[in-house]
């Protein structure tokens, strides 16, 4: 019979192997295999997940186009040109930050979540042995335990 079970890298894991080799599970009966994640995604150096940053970039040009915007209307104004348009450039971020930051703020942006790669442990063992080999994989908090003949 062919035992197998998947663990997540712990001391559960080097207690359960252990068990079983203090048993009469000889190490030749037994295949410990690493398995790989999967590799994460190229990121564009420099950009980030954070809503703030990502709120000042949209703030940032919300605030470039209001102030062309506010320097334009500027020149028929009283206040001028350079008072319109730096009027215009903090409204616009006000209002670019605002609409990108409030509907995004309970959600999550992070997207890299940290698994703990698995390890598949296979064990050859009689038909004898199976109840007692499988309860132990369960008892040292085996992920999954699967057999075969």
């Amino acid at each position: 019979m062919i035992i197998i079970g998947t663990f997540e890298q712990s001391i559960e894991l080097e207690q359960a192997l252990t068990v079983l080799e203090n048993s009469s599970i000889s190490k030749d009966q037994i295949l410990i295999i690493f398995m790989d994640d999967k590799p994460s995604p190229i990121q564009i150096p420099g950009r980030t997940q954070n809503i703030h940053s990502n709120a000042f970039e949209i703030g940032m040009a919300s605030a470039t186009g209001c102030a062309v915007i506010g320097a334009s209307v500027g020149f028929t104004l009283y206040l001028g040109p350079i008072i319109c348009g730096l009027l215009g450039a903090l409204i616009g971020f006000t209002i670019g930050y605002a609409l990108y930051y409030f509907p995004n703020k309970g959600k999550s942006h992070s997207k890299k979540t940290k698994n703990t790669p698995e390890i598949a442990v296979i064990i050859q063992c009689a038909n004898s042995q199976l109840s007692f080999i499988e309860e132990i994989l369960w008892k040292y908090q085996a992920i999954t335990v699967g057999k075969s003949n």
